[in-house]
């Protein structure tokens, strides 16, 4: 029985560390400035990763503009740490790798839209450390 419990704990240490972050396509909407002139209040969401290498993808995605009978909202901007993503990089469907060259580094990730007000629907982001 110990040698069961032992194996058990040896596949959960060396398994990959996944995180997951929700988006709101629209309380996580920021319109670009230049194309708009109405204050719209999205924030993005923080978060702070350890260093490693990361896998990130959207791994459930209902975002739409228009009120969600216009276009499929397909990617989530992410910006931050040192390493690959320090001036941005996209999240979507297909995975995307970043790299965390600090002990620790903070994330901001959001939607760009010129109208966020209409946007239904949210994404999980899925961060899977692996290595």
């Amino acid at each position: 029985m110990k040698l069961k419990a032992l194996f058990l704990l040896g596949l959960l240490s060396f398994g990959s560390q996944a995180e997951t972050f929700n988006v709101s396509a629209i309380s996580n909407c920021i319109y670009p400035p230049l194309s708009n002139t109405q204050i719209q209040k999205g924030t993005p969401i923080l978060f702070s990763l350890s260093q490693g290498t990361y896998t990130f993808s959207l791994s459930s995605n209902t975002m739409n503009c228009q009120g969600g009978t216009g276009c499929p909202i397909d990617r989530v901007f992410l910006q931050g740490g040192m390493g690959n993503a320090r001036w941005g990089a996209t999240v979507s469907s297909s995975p995307t790798t970043v790299t965390v060259t600090q002990p620790t580094a903070t994330f901001q990730a959001f939607i760009s839209d010129d109208s966020c007000s209409n946007n239904v629907g949210s994404a999980t982001i899925q961060a899977t450390k692996v290595n």
